[in-house]
């Protein structure tokens, strides 16, 4: 009479048993959301510190610096509070016009770009046209030039409103 070794439960399932049992349900509503955040928070910088320019950049989600807008080239200040404008995912813009905090809704159509609902601060600032400037060319805007690091907000005719460039946030 031969004897038959009985193995303990634990082995006697296979790997493959052990790892779908991992990935069931709850794993995956429990921890694929993480994972996709983690996923989000990946990406590469519009420019490198030395400030070399990047291959391109999105236009939702980068940090957009105004370096000219209508006539007027803005200085290149070590300044936190420089003038920029964030498009987010969800249709929203927000930013600073070197004055006073703006956010409003965009939509993108092809090469279309529209401001809407457009709201700021209403500090008092003195000596600087840059605000005024800004805000209408938001208002002027149709379209839109993505080039590599640059930004550029269009009128009717093509003719550049305000130029922006892609930096990284410290």
């Amino acid at each position: 009479m031969k004897i038959k070794q009985q193995l303990p439960p634990c082995f006697q399932q296979t790997p493959s048993y052990y790892l779908r049992k991992l990935l069931n349900r709850k794993f995956l509503v429990l921890f694929a959301p993480v994972l996709l955040m983690l996923a989000g928070c990946v990406s590469a910088p519009a420019t490198d510190s030395a400030g070399g320019d990047t291959a391109g950049v999105p236009l939702s989600n980068t940090y957009w610096q105004l370096v000219k807008v209508g006539p007027e080239a803005l200085p290149d200040a070590a300044d936190e509070r420089q003038p920029h404008i964030l498009f987010l995912d969800d249709g929203r813009v927000r930013g600073f016009s070197g004055c006073n905090q703006y956010r409003g809704d965009y939509r993108v159509a092809g090469d279309n770009l529209m401001f809407d609902a457009m709201s700021s601060t209403r500090m008092a600032c003195g000596g600087s046209q840059t605000e005024q400037l800004l805000f209408a060319a938001f208002a002027r805007t149709v379209g839109v030039n993505l080039d590599g690091t640059r930004l550029r907000l269009l009128g009717e005719n093509a003719q550049v409103l305000a130029e922006f460039k892609a930096v990284t946030r410290r």
